[in-house]
């Protein structure tokens, strides 16, 4: 009786909180201690998790000692850590505050200084090559686009200096006369173009970008389709002294490039990784004259950074990367290698860190770490599902997270899908989680894939009691729609213990990525079905059975008519909703999104038949990468609700309930923000009204979704200029702590 009065209390606290709030803020929090099964502390366990990192330095807070930024491919997410600074040690600190200084990047992003300022500008991908970024900060971080599409002389005419988006250029000072020059694969075939930069020799200074093919063949090489090796002393006939657009070669599949002087020579060697391989392959540059850009490839090292036997070889499954910075702060660069893939690579320790015993141009690298920062953080694998639920029935919400699964090329289905249990072992007011269990209750290894007869993959569980005795089950939804129905055999008041009581449950079936939750939707006191899908849809299975005995039957496959893809999005939204009660008592929606975004909605009781209304699709502009997946909770017993989001990277980011608004007036005050004119031929003048304006931005989004200009707010009233732009439809978005608020606006 005891345990049942706390169940009571627990449910009648949490309705009063859900029925109190509708509008809710929430600030990111990494304090709360996440260890590992071992009693480890996970440094950075809210960080978020890596799939695809690319690796820069750069001074986040100005102090004058290099951080570092992690670049996650996967899903285009910046990851900022700022450097302890200890000597001789790797130690840094997941720093999330720094994200909204960087501009939107996307598929990969290096660092360097290319106006020898000290200060780390961004080279990024740009439509077929690649755009530039100035570092222009002083007393806080600051870009400025310089370059929207950088392009060489062909001699005589500027082409685009190409980088695929899935390559990495080698951006470095190949010739060693103080500007940084750049080495890519050719659009067209298998060899690397040298493009040498002018800005020493035209202006007599490096802060310039200028840049001339000078060798359609550096290296004189070619790439080997069969394997990651390249045949040497290729005669590069058509590579004449003034290059023009090269036609015909081989189909460039995808490569990885970088350089480093491993020999002392001041000649730069190359390393490069293949899209279709695990390995490095160290090509040996034997050209040490002073003109070095007239570099000649004689070697090549397919076990690079090996070395006389004193380390291994990278081995990185597919497609692996290198970055040669200093990140043990003893001034020696040492080296980090992980994959460059999209998806279907290897997702957990594969970010491998040698450190540098040698020097910058004589390394000697020794294999310390294959989880580089990755070991320090909640790390599922790929597609992080979390889930507040209390295993042990002691009060304390643990946390229970599915996922897409762990990549492994030998597993049948090449991932494991699997549910981590985090419990909950601080106080009722301070929350605190250990990993007990990295494959809670098995299911990796039962057979839910009655096709394939093999287990199943993205595992999204939820939880409620669905058979009346008081303790919750388990149902989970999979990657084929289907959901698994387990019956919680502990008891009331007892550790729960789950048993799998029907596979492919009740014959639901979705279509694909089912992502179920237990609410009473209808409020009958039953708890219905409601599932997010990879059509970015959501089915509604009402219950029209008991208390001990449910009944599920389909409503419809639109519920709602909930969308959570845009228009550029044709067919996949991956659906992953959650419904609360709000200050009224009446139900609203969050739901995550393939594309990471949060979707509210609200108008849904009375409304089941028909649609809801659309709060907001970029809920308080909360983004934590791709497949966005929501959680709430009141953690820490203060009336606020907690939130935690899962993403495509595995891993999970904390927010802490903060001040809330209501949802009214949030709407009164967004409406007061004017633009004018609308249509117009050049300019428009926006004018906020009342609205706050601190932490306030505005940002102008193209058709394509591009954004072409972003600023934070200073004052009621300014000016933003199109005259720039081409006619058509722009979208102008207003961003505060209250929410967010988009105006089209017509060019003509």
């Amino acid at each position: 009786m005891r345990f049942l009065k706390k169940i009571v209390l627990l449910t009648f606290c949490s309705f009063f909180y859900f029925s109190s709030y509708s509008q809710l803020h929430f600030t990111r929090n990494d304090s709360f201690i996440v260890l590992k099964a071992n009693g480890d502390t996970l440094k950075n366990a809210w960080a978020g998790g890596f799939n695809s990192v690319q690796f820069s330095e750069i001074d986040l807070n100005l102090d004058g000692t290099m951080d570092l930024l992690a670049f996650d491919k996967a899903d285009n997410r910046i990851i900022p850590f700022i450097n302890n600074g200890i000597a001789n040690q790797s130690s840094y600190k997941h720093a999330p505050e720094y994200i909204p200084y960087f501009p939107k990047l996307h598929d990969w992003v290096l660092l360097r200084d290319y106006n020898c300022d000290g200060k780390m500008d961004i080279f990024t991908y740009s439509s077929g090559g690649m755009a530039i970024y100035k570092n222009t900060s002083t007393t806080a971080l600051t870009f400025v686009k310089m370059v929207d599409l950088l392009h060489s002389d062909f001699q005589p005419n500027l082409v685009n200096l190409y980088v695929s988006l899935q390559d990495i250029p080698a951006i470095d000072d190949i010739d060693g006369d103080g500007d940084l020059d750049i080495l890519t694969f050719s659009a067209l075939g298998s060899i690397v173009e040298y493009h040498k930069n002018l800005s020493i020799e035209t202006y007599g200074n490096c802060d310039s970008l200028k840049y001339q093919i000078r060798n359609k063949c550096w290296g004189f090489f070619h790439e080997n389709l069969s394997s990651n090796s390249v045949t040497l002393d290729d005669t590069c006939q058509w590579n004449i002294p003034n290059p023009e657009k090269i036609s015909g070669g081989n189909k460039h599949a995808g490569s990885t490039l970088f350089t480093l002087d491993v020999d002392a020579n001041n000649s730069k060697e190359l390393v490069l990784g293949d899209v279709s391989f695990d390995n490095l392959t160290l090509l040996i540059n034997g050209d040490a004259s002073p003109n070095l850009d007239k570099s000649y490839i004689t070697a090549q090292d397919s076990e690079f950074p090996k070395n006389n036997n004193n380390t291994v070889a990278a081995e990185i499954n597919i497609f692996p990367a290198g970055y040669y910075l200093d990140v043990t702060n003893d001034n020696i660069k040492d080296l980090i290698i992980a994959p460059n893939c999209y998806i279907g690579c290897k997702n957990s320790d594969n970010t491998w860190l040698y450190k540098n015993n040698g020097a910058d141009n004589n390394p000697d690298f020794e294999l310390s770490n294959t989880s580089f920062l990755q070991d320090e953080m909640i790390e599922t694998g790929e597609g992080a599902k979390p889930v507040f639920f209390d295993y042990n029935a002691d009060g304390l919400l643990d946390i229970v997270i599915g996922n897409y699964g762990d990549f492994n090329s030998n597993y049948s289905t090449s991932y494991k899908s699997s549910l981590w249990l985090y419990e909950n072992i601080g106080t009722a007011t301070v929350p605190a989680y250990q990993l007990v269990d990295s494959d809670y209750v098995n299911i990796s290894s039962m057979n839910l894939d009655l096709i394939g007869s093999q287990p199943t993959l993205r595992i999204t569980p939820t939880f409620g009691d669905i058979d009346g005795d008081n303790d919750l089950d388990m149902i989970i939804g999979d990657y084929q729609g289907f959901l698994h129905y387990f019956i919680n055999n502990g008891g009331a008041g007892n550790t729960a213990n789950f048993v799998l009581n029907e596979v492919q449950y009740r014959g639901i079936d979705v279509g694909n990525f089912a992502s179920p939750q237990l609410v009473d939707l209808n409020k009958d006191n039953l708890l219905d079905l409601v599932i997010g899908k990879k059509s970015g849809y959501i089915t509604y299975y009402q219950n029209v059975g008991s208390t001990t005995s449910p009944s599920f039957n389909f409503v419809t496959d639109s519920l709602g008519y909930v969308k959570t893809r845009t228009y550029m999005e044709t067919s996949v939204g991956n659906s992953t909703p959650f419904f609360f009660l709000n200050a009224t008592g009446d139900y609203q929606l969050i739901s995550g999104s393939k594309n990471g975004n949060l979707y509210a909605y609200d108008n849904i009781d009375g409304n089941l038949n028909g649609t809801f209304n659309l709060i907001d699709s970029t809920y308080l502009n909360i983004w934590e990468g791709k497949s966005s997946f929501v959680n709430f909770a009141d953690l820490t017993n203060d009336g606020k609700i907690d939130m935690v989001i899962g993403n495509t990277s595995g891993g999970v980011a904390f927010y802490k309930g903060d001040i809330y608004t209501s949802v009214g007036n949030i709407q009164n005050q967004l409406k007061s923000i004017r633009i004018f004119p609308n249509p117009t031929q050049n300019t428009i003048t926006i004018n906020v009204g009342d609205n706050n304006i601190n932490n306030a931005t505005i940002s102008v989004v193209n058709i394509l979704g591009e954004t072409i200009i972003s600023k934070k707010i200073t004052s009621q009233q300014f000016i933003i200029d199109l005259n720039l732009q081409s006619d058509g439809i722009y979208f102008v978005r207003f961003i505060n702590s209250k929410g967010t608020k988009t105006i089209k606006v017509i060019k003509n």
